[in-house]
């Protein structure tokens, strides 16, 4: 307790923590954590789950449609929907409905393209570092270019 006091009578002052070195460092440990928890075998079986799971998603949509194509239920389903899109393109709000959706899925399509690149380029590189294995199944790329769902046709006249 011999401890000087300053001529001003104050205490001597603690240094105060640097609040961005603080920061940047907590977003190095959230980084790094996200990272091991991408490249840990649980992660890439989480991955190799879901992919399979989309893959046997599209299997089992694609079949249905195939089968209700060939009701010929659906050919008088089809025909109906047809009159009551030739009505409804004559409402603005149709219309406006359309062109909202048509811009959330464009913008889903760019994010959901972006996500897949990524994970190209970090499985490539993985691979090249030696990381890489015959366990990590292929990611399908779907060009933007190539529709998986066949023509899109636009309902307005």
């Amino acid at each position: 307790m011999s401890e000087q006091m300053p001529s001003t009578g104050q205490p001597p002052q603690k240094e105060t923590p640097d609040l961005t070195t603080e920061l940047r460092e907590m977003g190095q440990q959230l980084e790094a954590l996200f990272r091991a928890f991408i490249e840990s075998e649980r992660a890439k079986q989480m991955q190799a789950t879901v992919a399979k799971s989309v893959q046997d998603l599209a299997a089992a949509v694609r079949q249905t449609a195939e089968k209700i194509q060939s009701d010929p239920r659906f050919q008088q389903v089809e025909d109906r929907g047809r009159q009551a899109l030739e009505r409804a393109r004559e409402s603005q709000v149709f219309h406006d409905v359309q062109e909202v959706l048509v811009t959330g899925l464009e913008q889903i399509n760019a994010q959901l393209h972006k996500l897949v690149e990524k994970l190209e380029t970090e499985r490539a590189a993985a691979a090249q570092t030696g990381q890489g294995g015959e366990a990590n199944p292929p990611i399908e790329h779907v060009p933007l270019e190539a529709p998986a769902t066949g023509e899109t046709k636009k309902l307005d006249a």
